[in-house]
């Protein structure tokens, strides 16, 4: 399930954008539930609570209260990584939004067209905002900065997420080229690790969580030299 965060503190508006997204989303295949907010406080509240984790966020600028940069800064500063949208009436806030990674900007009153090249943008950029896998009758729709590595035995892979493990019929080559080339690592022949969620490099990947993820030992260094590349990079 896509979880869509839409914060606004003018109800005819986030019930329009809810409307649109419903309609535009059908042509990615992604079922979607809608969460909205009046405020940006109560957005944040939602967050620390994660009860649901937010998949995409579309936040309107200008709020009572807390207005909608700030709300973004809070959030991020909260852990979460994934996709902003602003809504506004104007583009003076752009610079604001390279503080935060904004991924876009709306402007009221909606333009469905803008909206749709967004979304188009969002699900088809090199580093996917959702991941879909299909299980017999299971599907499981998750972001790949959730996943914290993935274990393969055989053909049965063990998918460690931030909330909980799946289990996956399927290759990890396979499932290798369709994350994030920049972000995932093949550490070893039966792992591949996100470099986003690892907390110490050594003989072995240690994770954010607590695990630890096995390095090929002949090629140690190598490994961690493209984990201290990334983050560097990542970082400038």
């Amino acid at each position: 399930m896509f979880h869509i965060a839409i914060c606004d503190d003018v109800q005819k508006d986030r019930e329009e954008l809810c409307l649109v997204l419903k309609k535009e989303l059908g042509a990615f295949d992604a079922d979607a539930r809608f969460l909205k907010f009046g405020s940006g406080n109560a957005l944040l509240n939602a967050w620390e609570k994660k009860k649901i984790d937010f998949h995409l966020v579309f936040l309107d600028i200008y709020m009572k209260g807390k207005d909608g940069i700030e709300t973004a800064r809070h959030l991020r500063a909260l852990g979460y990584r994934a996709a902003i949208i602003f809504l506004t009436t104007t583009q003076d806030f752009a610079i604001e939004g390279y503080e935060v990674d904004a991924a876009g900007y709306l402007l009221k009153p909606l333009e469905r067209m803008k909206l749709r090249q967004l979304l188009q943008r969002l699900f088809t950029r090199e580093e996917p905002i959702m991941l879909t896998l299909r299980q017999g009758s299971k599907v499981y729709t998750i972001a790949p900065s959730e996943i914290v590595y993935i274990e393969s035995n055989r053909n049965r892979l063990t998918i460690h997420t931030v909330k909980e493990n799946i289990l996956y019929y399927g290759r990890l080559d396979e499932m290798e080229s369709r994350l994030p080339e920049k972000s995932f690592l093949r550490c070893h022949q039966s792992f591949l690790v996100n470099m986003d969620r690892v907390y110490a490099a050594e003989d072995v990947f240690r994770m954010e969580t607590g695990d630890i993820v096995p390095i090929r030992v002949r090629e140690r260094r190598a490994m961690r030299e493209a984990y201290f590349r990334y983050m560097t990079e990542k970082n400038i």
